[in-house]
């Protein structure tokens, strides 16, 4: 059924599943730590168990995304359930859903905010609808496995199950054995590239016709097949970004992306045009054209991000937060590999070299508790009279169980 009349929010169990995640985001961002919550907060939640700044930055956060002006009574509300009705008041008084602005992973050090019109959200919403349930398939349920308030999961857990008249469930958190153990025929699965490998490696029987996404990442095509092995009919991994929304996408793992059908390349594949709107868009990577039939792939990105848990995290940034610190001279961070998954690494140089190692990481860790996301933070920290570098000058790789 076509998501008419903007009126995707009268649902309350959809408002809800939205802005439970973003109100939890927030408090992560906060707190340092997630609240001790259910995944979805009731109506009866009393407000006043979060810190005022906390409420704040939720209303803040709430607003943004929906482009709204919250009533004076949403600060003065008592439980969740307040909240909502106030949100759907202020939807209904405006005549509909609106624009939607969607944080970006503040993949070059500061969040941005991306806005996007609802006529182009549907746009693709009416072609992923399209490309996930072909001919003589049947979406009966839409499984999720990540958040609602990024732009991803707002079109794919919130949206697309409306679309299709489909249940929903909601299966984050669990072990990937019991993620599969609770997959239907009929199921279309929400999901990122570690997510896919870790149900590839659950050895759990897949029921028929059990079909995925997967974005937020690239998705390693080792992962791909192996899902397929397992037992799941079909994976589509898409290509795009807060900024652009979907760009293209494939479902063999060997294959170029295809362009979404109203999008066309402009100077050359740096730019994307629409197709019947005067909109031209920047795009966030370096891709290469590999067919004549105009597929492309993702050579790596222009910012020097690098994907960790399927968010942007720039090392640079997380570099640049460490030489902030009053005690470090200098700082390099880089990525590392533990099994599959990326994390970070950082070299620190003190300014002061009779300063006491296990106090300066004492105080570096709590600064980086301080002004970073826990996705961001490094986790190993190795500390050196200088910074490592090659015969050359050149910037050098250190080894984090033997300092260079």
């Amino acid at each position: 059924m076509p998501i008419s009349a903007h009126h995707w929010f009268s649902d309350t169990d959809v408002l809800r599943r939205v802005v439970s995640d973003a109100g939890q985001a927030e408090v992560l961002r906060l707190r340092g730590s997630a609240p001790i919550l259910p995944a979805l907060w009731p109506d009866d939640l009393r407000l006043e168990g979060f810190a005022a700044r906390e409420r704040q930055a939720i209303a803040e956060a709430l607003s943004l995304l929906f482009g709204l002006t919250l009533p004076q009574d949403f600060a003065a509300a008592r439980h969740f359930g307040d909240w909502l009705r106030l949100l759907q008041d202020a939807f209904t008084a405006r005549g509909g859903a609106g624009d939607l602005t969607f944080r970006s992973s503040g993949s070059t050090g500061t969040p941005k905010a991306i806005r996007h019109s609802w006529d182009r959200f549907v746009e693709e919403l009416e072609f992923q609808a399209s490309l996930h349930e072909p001919a003589g398939a049947s979406i009966r349920r839409v499984v999720g496995l990540v958040p609602s308030h990024h732009i991803y999961g707002f079109m794919f857990v919130l949206l697309l199950p409306q679309r299709y008249g489909a249940g929903f469930i909601d299966l984050r958190g669990l072990r990937p054995a019991a993620v599969a153990e609770q997959l239907q025929p009929g199921d279309l699965v929400v999901g990122f590239p570690q997510v896919w490998q870790a149900l590839s490696e659950s050895r759990r029987p897949i029921p028929r016709n059990v079909r995925g996404i997967t974005s937020t990442a690239p998705c390693p095509a080792d992962t791909a097949r192996a899902v397929q092995a397992a037992g799941f009919t079909r994976l589509v991994e898409l290509y795009g970004s807060s900024e652009t929304a979907g760009i293209g996408w494939r479902d063999t793992p060997d294959t170029g992306f295809t362009l979404f059908p109203y999008w066309r390349f402009a100077g050359g594949t740096t730019m994307l045009r629409h197709r019947s709107r005067d909109q031209v868009v920047a795009l966030p990577d370096h891709l290469a054209v590999v067919d004549q039939a105009g597929r492309f792939v993702v050579v790596g990105r222009r910012d020097g991000a690098i994907q960790i848990g399927g968010i942007n995290v720039n090392p640079e940034h997380v570099a640049a937060v460490l030489r902030q610190h009053p005690q470090v001279a200098a700082a390099r961070v880089r990525p590392y590999r533990v099994g599959r998954t990326l994390r970070l690494k950082a070299y620190v140089v003190p300014k002061d070299t009779a300063t006491e190692i296990p106090s300066l990481r004492r105080m570096v860790e709590e600064w980086l508790r301080k002004q970073l996301l826990p996705i961001e933070r490094p986790r190993h920290l190795t500390f050196g009279l200088s910074l490592p570098d090659g015969a050359m000058g050149k910037a050098a790789d250190w080894d984090i169980a033997k300092p260079a």
